[in-house]
């Protein structure tokens, strides 16, 4: 990652993130049978996040603070480029 902005519209009430990061395929997951970020941004996951040698389908270890950040916000959106189109 090289950059990362995360401006704040204090009137409109909202925090935007970008980041350049390679980012997750935006595809539906073949286990979950949802789409990769819904597991990232959105489900509660974190057994297997403490294993190294696992491919992670959630971010960080624990894997709270985007979701948390979906459950207690009023509006949620994710926006994603796949990079390899």
């Amino acid at each position: 990652m090289s950059s990362l902005s995360p401006p704040i519209d204090a009137e409109k009430h909202c925090i935007s993130v970008y980041n350049n990061t390679v980012g997750f395929p935006v595809e539906i997951h073949q286990e979950e049978r949802v789409y990769v970020s819904k597991l990232i941004f959105g489900h509660l996951l974190t057994n297997i996040n403490y294993d190294d040698t696992v491919k992670k389908t959630t971010s960080g270890r624990k894997g709270y603070g985007a979701k948390l950040t979906n459950i207690f916000s009023i509006k949620f959106i994710i926006e994603a480029v796949n990079g390899m189109r």
